[in-house]
C-alpha cells in the first residue's frame, strides 16, 4: 500500500515508548496525513523499512528518535537514491538530537510533526567514508570515546551530562599522531588528542566547534584538537559560544572535498555518533547536496 509518508520507528530504542509512538501517530492524525508507522529492523536497522517504502512510492522518510535511529535512515536514503528525491524529515527523540539541532528541529513531538509537514527542503551535503554516510562528521580519539564511554543507561540516567561525564574521564590523554592529505595530495602530519571530519559545526544550536562549516558549502572541515586540559576546556567553551575558536593555539583546521587520513596507531572511529568497525587509513569524501531535509520556514542553521 502506498502511503505518502512513512515514519521509521526503533522500537528498541529507549526514546521509543508508547507514549512517543502514540504521540506521533496522534499529530499526524490531526493534520490529515497519509501515513504508515514502521519499524526498524534488529540487524539492518532503517534499511529494509525505507527500501521496502520507496519502492511503494512513499514521497517522505520521517525518522523519528535518537541519533542512532536518524544516522541509519540518512544511510538507507544515501544507498538507495544517487539523486535525493525523498524528503527527509526529523522527530527528535533521544539524548543527543545532534543531527536536529543542527538543523533547527525543536524537541517536542508537535512542533516537530509540524515543520515536517509544513517546513521547507534545503539541499544538504553527506560525507563519505566507505560504505558509511554521515551528515555531521566522524571523529577520532577523545571525539570517538565520548561515544564508546557512554553507556545507554548513563544516557537514559544523566542526559546529555553522561557525554560530559566521559569527557572529564579523557583528560589530559596524551596526544595521537596523524598524517592525512586533502585535495591538493599533500601529505601532512600533526598530533592531538581527537580529530574531526566535520559537515557541520555547531553543537546544541550555538558552540561552533568547526566555524566554517556548512551542511552545503561541498566542503568537509578537517579539526584537530591538540591537548585538552581544564584551562583549554573553559577557554574553548567561552571562544566557541562567541564564534572565536579559530584563534586558540590548541586547535587547527582546514577544508578539502576529499580527506585521507592515517593514525600511528590505528584509532576507533564514530560517525554521526555511532561507534563503526572501521579504522585508518581512510578515505573520506564530500557527496554535494545528496539529501533532502525539511527544515522549519525560518531556519538559523545555514
Amino acid at each position: 500500500m502506498k502511503n505518502s509518508l512513512v515514519a521509521i520507528i526503533n522500537p528498541q530504542a529507549g526514546s521509543s515508548d508508547d507514549d512517543f509512538r502514540a504521540t506521533i501517530e496522534s499529530e499526524l492524525q490531526k493534520r490529515g496525513a497519509d501515513f504508515e508507522i514502521r519499524d526498524t529492523d534488529p540487524e539492518k536497522g532503517a534499511f529494509p523499512a525505507i527500501e521496502d517504502a520507496l519502492k511503494n512510492g512513499t514521497t517522505q522518510i520521517l525518522a523519528c528518535g535518537g541519533d542512532g535511529t536518524i544516522m541509519s535512515a540518512v544511510n538507507a536514503l544515501a544507498r538507495l537514491e544517487k539523486e535525493p528525491k525523498t524528503i527527509f524529515s526529523i522527530i527528535p527523540g533521544g539524548t543527543a538530537n545532534l543531527l536536529a539541532q543542527a538543523l533547527g528541529i525543536p524537541d517536542t513531538v508537535p512542533e516537530a510533526v509540524e515543520i515536517a509537514l509544513n517546513g521547507r527542503d534545503r539541499l544538504i551535503d553527506l560525507g563519505q567514508c566507505k560504505d558509511d554516510f554521515f551528515a555531521l562528521g566522524l571523529g577520532l580519539g577523545l571525539t570517538e570515546k565520548l561515544v564508546s564511554a557512554t553507556s545507554a543507561e548513563e544516557k537514559e540516567k544523566l542526559g546529555r551530562l553522561a557525554y560530559a561525564k566521559a569527557m572529564f574521564a579523557e583528560m589530559g590523554q596524551k596526544p595521537h599522531r596523524f598524517t592525512f592529505k586533502l585535495d591538493d595530495g599533500t601529505e601532512q602530519k600533526s598530533a592531538g588528542v581527537a580529530l574531526v571530519v566535520a559537515n557541520a559545526g555547531e553543537i546544541s544550536g550555538s558552540w561552533k566547534f568547526a566555524p566554517d562549516a556548512e551542511m552545503d558549502d561541498g566542503q568537509l572541515d578537517l579539526c584537530i584538537l591538540h591537548r585538552l586540559g581544564m584551562r583549554d576546556l573553559a577557554r574553548l567553551f567561552w571562544r566557541g559560544l562567541f564564534g572565536k575558536i579559530k584563534d586558540d593555539r590548541v586547535v587547527s583546521f582546514f577544508q578539502g572535498a576529499k580527506i585521507e587520513i592515517t593514525t600511528e596507531p590505528p584509532l576507533d572511529m564514530q560517525i554521526d555518533g555511532e561507534v563503526v568497525d572501521t579504522k585508518p587509513p581512510v578515505v573520506i569524501e564530500v557527496r554535494p547536496k545528496a539529501l533532502k531535509v525539511r527544515v522549519p520556514r525560518e531556519s538559523k542553521a545555514e
